[in-house]
C-alpha cells in the first residue's frame, strides 16, 4: 500500500530555519519540496544557498541595479506582478526588490502565466539593454501544475477525522497536540475563507495568538491590509487605471489591525456593506461580481460584550455592518504562538494545499440544515450558518460524506459564532436585535477564558490532551519541546 500523498508531504520542521524567515511560506515549501523532498542536509543547503544568493533584501536594491549595468543581466527570486498600460499597450512589472522602477514584459508571458497580473512568486531572469531598459527575459513561476480533486477526496478517505484534522492543520504548521477538539475546529473556522467564496468573519482578541500568521502563509490567494486608509480604488475598482481592485483578484482580503484603519468614507462603507451582503459591488456605470472573503483582524484588551468597541471609528456600532458579518470568532479561546504550537511534523505542501482550497472554492456544498436550526432565524442568520458549515465542512469531509454527528458539531459552531453577532447587535439596538443570542447561550460554550493557555505556555490541563493513534503509514505523533516560536 502506497503512502498517502506520496510526493506532497514535507517535514514542517525544515521550513522553520531561520534563514527562510520573511519568505512566504509557500514559496519555501515550494522549493524544498522541488529541491530537498527528503530533507537531506545537502539539499536543504542548496535552497538555502539559492535563497541567499537570489533572495535580494530591499537594502540591496541600488547593488542588483549595480549588477544589472556591470553585466547586463540579474537572476532574482521575487514577486512580479504586471499591469497592462493601455495607453502605450505595453505590459510594465512590479518587484518589490527593485522599488518603483518599472521593468518592461514579454507581450506573451500574462497570456502564458495570468497569475502574474495579481502578482506571482518565481525565477526572474532580468536583462539590462543598450536603451537603458530593464526587462524580464524569463520568467519560471513557483506553482504546481493543476490539482487532481478526485485524487484529494480519495486520499482523504484514507483517514479518520480525527486523523485527518491533525494532518490538515500539520500542513499549515499548527501541532495539534496541546489543542482541545473546540480548538481544533476553531482553527478550521480560521481556514474556511480560503475554501468558501463570500465568507466575512472577525476576530477580536489578544496579540500574538496568530490571526494572520495562518492565511498569510497557507494561500497566495490571501492579502493582507494592515493598518491605514482603504480606499474604494484600491479594494473596490481603480477607474483610472482600469485595474481590478483586491475582491477581485484575491481568494480573501484580510483587514489586519483594524483598530488603526481608516473607515469614514460613507461611499466606501456603503460600497462594502453591499458586497457583503450580495457579492457585487459598482464602481461608476459598472456593476461588478467578486468572491473574495473578508476577514476583520485586531486586538482587544477586554472580551466583555460589546468585543466590537475596539473598532474604528466609521465600523463601531455599525449595525448594517455587524449583521453582514457570518461569524465572530472568540479570539480570546486562541492560544499565544510558541514553539509548542508550531509543528516539526510531516504535513502536507503548502502550495499543493493552496490549489486544493482555490478549488474547493467552486465546489458546492448544501447539507440539510432544516431540523438543525432554531426556529425564528432571518434569512440573513440561515446564511450566515449555511455558509460557516459549508467552509468547515469542505475541509473534513471534501467528498460530502460526512458522518451526522459530525454535521450536528459543525452547525452549533455555526449557530455559535452567528449567535456572537447577535450579541453584538443586541448591545447596540436592542430594539431591532432584541434577543442577544442565537443557538447555544454561552454558558454552554468551552473553555472559559481562564482555562485558556498563558500567554507563553500551554496549560496543564490543554496538554494532557491525547492525540489519537496515528494510521501505520503517516507519523502523527506530537514533536518534542521547543522550535522556533512565530508570531
Amino acid at each position: 500500500m502506497t503512502q498517502p500523498f506520496e510526493g506532497r508531504l514535507l517535514s514542517k520542521s525544515l521550513a522553520k530555519r531561520r534563514v527562510f524567515h520573511g519568505i512566504p511560506r509557500y514559496v519555501v515549501e515550494y522549493l524544498l519540496a522541488k529541491f530537498a523532498p527528503a530533507g537531506a542536509d545537502a539539499d536543504v543547503a542548496r535552497v538555502q544557498k539559492l535563497l541567499q544568493e537570489r533572495h535580494v533584501a530591499p537594502e540591496q536594491r541600488e547593488w542588483v541595479k549595480d549588477q544589472l549595468l556591470r553585466h547586463g543581466q540579474f537572476v532574482l527570486i521575487d514577486e512580479l506582478e504586471v499591469q497592462v498600460d493601455l495607453t502605450s499597450a505595453r505590459h510594465h512589472g512590479r518587484l518589490p526588490t527593485l522599488g518603483t522602477l518599472r521593468v518592461d514584459i514579454p507581450f506573451e508571458l500574462p497570456e502564458k502565466h495570468p497569475n502574474v497580473l495579481h502578482g506571482l512568486w518565481g525565477t526572474v531572469k532580468l536583462g539590462y539593454d543598450q536603451n537603458r531598459r530593464i526587462r524580464v527575459q524569463e520568467f519560471v513561476p513557483f506553482q504546481i501544475g493543476r490539482v487532481n480533486l478526485d485524487e484529494y477526496q480519495q486520499e482523504r478517505a484514507r483517514f479518520s477525522e480525527t486523523e485527518w484534522i491533525i494532518l490538515v492543520l500539520r500542513s499549515v504548521g499548527i501541532e495539534t497536540g496541546p489543542l482541545s477538539r473546540r480548538l481544533q475546529l476553531l482553527y478550521l473556522v480560521r481556514l474556511a475563507p480560503l475554501v468558501e467564496p463570500n465568507l466575512h468573519l472577525m476576530e477580536l482578541g489578544p496579540r500574538q495568538t496568530g490571526k494572520t500568521f495562518l492565511l498569510r502563509n497557507t494561500s497566495p490567494g490571501a492579502f493582507v491590509v494592515s493598518g491605514g486608509r482603504t480606499t474604494p480604488a484600491t479594494l473596490f475598482y481603480h477607474q483610472a487605471a482600469r485595474r481590478p481592485g483586491l475582491l477581485s483578484t484575491h481568494q480573501a482580503v484580510i483587514f489586519d489591525e483594524i483598530s488603526h484603519t481608516t473607515w469614514e468614507d460613507p461611499a466606501l462603507l456603503s460600497t462594502l456593506k453591499d458586497y457583503m451582503d450580495s457579492g457585487q459591488f459598482s464602481r461608476g456605470d459598472k456593476t461588478f461580481h467578486a468572491h473574495a472573503s473578508l476577514l476583520f483582524m485586531g486586538n482587544a484588551e477586554r472580551e466583555d460584550t460589546p468585543l466590537t468597541q475596539a473598532l474604528p471609528r466609521g465600523l463601531r456600532g455599525d449595525t448594517a455592518f455587524l449583521d453582514r458579518l457570518h461569524g465572530l470568532l472568540p479570539g480570546f479561546e486562541f492560544p499565544k504562538i510558541t514553539g509548542e504550537l508550531l509543528t516539526d511534523e510531516p504535513g502536507l505542501v503548502t502550495d499543493y494545499l493552496a490549489e486544493v482550497f482555490k478549488r474547493l472554492r467552486s465546489v458546492a456544498l448544501e447539507p440539510e440544515l432544516g431540523a438543525l436550526l432554531p426556529p425564528g432565524l432571518t434569512q440573513r442568520d440561515r446564511r450566515s450558518v449555511e455558509k460557516l458549515v459549508s467552509g468547515v465542512l469542505k475541509l473534513l469531509y471534501p467528498a460530502r460524506d460526512w458522518p451526522q454527528q459530525t454535521l450536528e458539531e459543525v452547525v452549533a459552531l455555526a449557530l455559535e459564532l452567528r449567535g456572537r453577532v447577535h450579541r453584538e447587535l443586541h448591545h447596540f439596538n436592542p430594539r431591532e436585535f432584541p434577543h442577544a443570542h442565537l443557538g447555544a447561550p454561552p454558558a454552554q460554550s468551552e473553555p472559559p477564558a481562564a482555562a485558556l493557555p498563558a500567554p507563553n505556555a500551554v496549560s496543564e490541563e490543554v496538554a494532557a490532551v491525547v492525540v489519537p493513534e496515528a494510521p501505520a503509514d503517516l507519523e502523527v505523533s506530537p514533536p518534542e519541546p521547543g522550535g522556533v516560536s512565530s508570531t
